[in-house]
């Protein structure tokens, strides 16, 4: 199979300069390949059965991000809802910064989600109150995952 493709580009004296890159793939007989465009999605397609909280953790998030998610179905599982940043970075044994700037990326995954799919992301952390923390010293948010999530995160994590 013989792939060519014209790039064109803005060379750094300004000019616009065209070129062709070629590719050549020996594949066996039979074998099938695809050339994709940069703008078509590069994931597989989801199972028909794959529920949108296994294929946003699958295809969506990284891996700091199943961390997050993951330890807050942790603590969700054993304790029930309503922790804060502080609960989460213990039980992922990081910092508080560290787990702040997790979600935080993890808001690219979220970005994504919503443009593929126009809704919000399945797997998200879900603000419950703003009060006293007694144990962390001062005001604090509180957080849950959306209703089912943690336990499906569970069974994500065990199954691989």
């Amino acid at each position: 199979m013989v792939y060519t493709h014209l790039l064109t580009c803005l060379s750094t004296q300004g000019a616009i300069v065209q070129f062709a890159i070629t590719i050549t793939l020996d594949v066996p007989d039979g074998t099938q390949v695809a050339v994709v465009d940069e703008a078509e999605q590069l994931r597989p397609d989801c199972d028909d059965d794959e529920t949108e909280v296994a294929s946003y953790w699958r295809w969506y998030l990284s891996d700091n991000g199943r961390k997050i998610y993951g330890a807050a179905s942790d603590i969700e599982e054993q304790h029930g809802p309503g922790y804060s940043f502080e609960d989460i970075a213990v039980a992922m044994d990081v910092g508080y910064e560290t787990t702040k700037s997790f979600h935080r990326t993890s808001g690219r995954a979220a970005k994504l989600w919503k443009k593929d799919n126009g809704t919000d992301e399945p797997i998200r952390l879900d603000s419950l109150e703003y009060e006293e923390d007694a144990g962390h010293g001062g005001m604090r948010t509180s957080y849950q995952l959306p209703d089912g999530v943690a336990s499906e995160i569970q069974q994500l994590k065990a199954t691989g």
